[in-house]
């Protein structure tokens, strides 16, 4: 009998390593008189953690409800495990040849996956949801998915079945039964919208975590930055510090806290869109970009592509960077890959 372990750890695979930042000292100054406040909520199936500085504790709960509500907004578009969700209504109302028009957010998203599916060669496709059903069920039953059955479901899987219009801003799904995955794509994305709530509401020195897409904006008083680390390819080593950071996105996807044990065997929660099967490689990838969106698709992409062609597509993009740990000898340490600009700490 095939035997399937599944741990979920410690789900943060980007830290905001909180020593080290302390207050403006009393200088007369609005940044003087700033406190930092943090708030945790579960949203989109993960903890988004927020740490801001308000001027008071009445401010900084206005800007949490008003950042919460809009990541809450996002999850009844994007979600696909509410029936009622935009992304699911758009799949369980699609027939062939029709176009159903979407709102600016889902649009948004989809654009910018259908670019990562394109520049990756199917590396990153966002209509692997029925892959991906297919395994959690397998996770639940813990049994393995079939070959037959996982040749079954690719078949719903391919971003040309996705047409995109952009004269009505619409969507035609030219294979019905297809379901879309935004897991590798929404959470950068609302963590960017989070972000951009609260700099509306005048917050500019915080940060967004979204489980390990994080999302900084100004860096705290008197700093250069958030200080900053990423996750070890393993749970039980310590982080890897970055460069501290502010006005951009670090997004890090690896299995070191979520991964499956198949008959003795590893496998990572990554799956790869072209085979329908695990990615069986440990590794741990970190993208360094403008927009959380931007680093958590490419950290995505990355993971499935390996160092060496996912470094090769990192390097054609202009203002991204990322890091590679990759352990294809499985002996829990592996060998580390970057572009040049990687923020790594000196």
């Amino acid at each position: 009998m095939t035997m399937l372990r599944l741990f979920s750890l410690f789900p943060f695979l980007v830290l905001v390593v909180t020593l080290g930042i302390t207050p403006a000292s009393a200088s007369g100054s609005v940044a003087s008189e700033l406190h930092r406040f943090s708030r945790t909520e579960y949203l989109m199936g993960v903890d988004f953690s927020i740490d801001l500085y308000a001027l008071s504790e009445i401010d900084a709960d206005r800007a949490f409800k008003a950042a919460f509500s809009r990541i809450a907004d996002l999850e009844q578009c994007m979600s696909n495990y509410r029936a009622d969700s935009e992304l699911s209504q758009l799949c369980t109302n699609a027939t062939k040849n029709k176009s159903i028009k979407v709102s600016d957010e889902l649009w948004e998203v989809l654009v910018y996956a259908k670019r990562i599916s394109h520049l990756s060669n199917g590396a990153f496709d966002v209509t692997i949801g029925r892959v991906t059903k297919l395994w959690r069920r397998a996770r639940r039953q813990r049994e393995l998915p079939t070959e037959q059955r996982i040749g079954e479901e690719l078949q719903f899987v391919g971003f040309e079945k996705l047409i995109l219009n952009p004269f009505d801003q619409s969507v035609t799904i030219r294979t019905p039964g297809l379901l879309i995955d935004l897991g590798a794509i929404g959470k950068g994305y609302a963590a960017d919208e989070a972000l951009r709530i609260l700099e509306e509401l005048g917050i500019t020195r915080a940060v967004v975590n979204a489980s390990g897409d994080v999302r900084f904006g100004a860096a705290p008083p008197d700093s250069t930055g958030w200080p900053t680390g990423i996750a070890a390819l393993s749970a039980a080593g310590p982080p890897i510090l970055l460069q501290s950071q502010s006005q951009c996105a670090v997004a890090t996807s690896g299995d070191a806290f979520q991964f499956m044990e198949i008959d003795g065997k590893r496998y990572s929660h990554i799956l790869d869109p072209r085979t329908g099967m695990p990615v069986q490689v440990r590794s741990s990838v970190s993208v360094w970009a403008a927009t959380g969106m931007m680093a958590d698709a490419l950290a995505s992409a990355v993971s499935v592509l390996g160092p060496r062609r996912g470094l090769r597509l990192v390097r054609k993009l202009d203002g991204v960077e990322a890091l590679v740990i990759w352990d294809r000898d499985g002996d829990g340490t592996g060998a580390m890959f970057r572009t040049r600009g990687f923020p790594l700490a000196k």
